[in-house]
């Protein structure tokens, strides 16, 4: 049912990328442009299908432009026939030299999720911070609740920098953020009125 905006809401659903190979390898990949492995694939076509089978009246599709969250979005705007637009806003939080290593190493040999924890301004050099991508993530939504009110969009994104934007609204801070990492092609339904309500939260039945 789509929403009528009579309270000034949007509808948002974000949906996270199919599988990657560094999602497999437990590696950091944020700014690195990784394609979906088979399994990945057929992750997002298995999403489009419940998108076209259970939730009408989407109106939009926007998008990270990195390759995983394209190709996803892809799958999904042409299973259900609507607009697809990239957004920078929505891209992954990049973590500059330290790209593409375990989250373990990350833990132990550089303490980046430590340092994250006492300063959110923290970066690693050539990387952004926690506040960096709450602030991108939270302008990008901001304007679309207002271009689509009364409206239902998709928003096709990735793992951490969504978990950020639902740490900042329903946390008392942006960090940590790991209650809201979602799974693979995982579905939430976020209603933003006059405050921001999550109705559903990493919804995978169709995986």
């Amino acid at each position: 049912m789509q929403n009528d905006g009579a309270d000034g809401s949007t509808t948002f659903y974000f949906v996270r990328h199919g599988e990657i190979d560094a999602n497999v390898e437990n590696k950091w990949h944020g700014s690195t442009d990784s394609l979906l492995n088979d399994k990945g694939i057929m992750q997002a076509r298995a999403m489009a299908d419940y998108f076209h089978e259970n939730i009408v009246d989407i109106s939009m599709v926007y998008c990270s432009p990195l390759k995983r969250t394209l190709k996803t979005a892809q799958t999904l705007a042409e299973r259900i026939d609507v607009p697809l637009e990239h957004e920078q806003g929505f891209r992954e939080f990049s973590i500059g030299r330290l790209e593409g290593l375990p989250h373990e190493v990350l833990a132990t040999k550089y303490g980046m999720f430590e340092s994250m924890a006492k300063d959110h301004h923290f970066s690693v050099e050539g990387g952004e911070s926690v506040i960096n991508v709450r602030d991108r993530f939270l302008a990008a939504l901001s304007r679309l609740k207002h271009k689509h009110q009364g409206e239902q969009v998709a928003i096709v994104s990735h793992g951490a920098a969504v978990a950020i934007l639902l740490a900042h609204f329903f946390e008392p801070a942006p960090y940590p953020f790991h209650h809201y990492h979602m799974a693979n092609t995982g579905i939430s339904k976020l209603v933003w009125g006059d405050e921001p309500l999550l109705e559903v939260f990493n919804l995978a039945e169709h995986i």
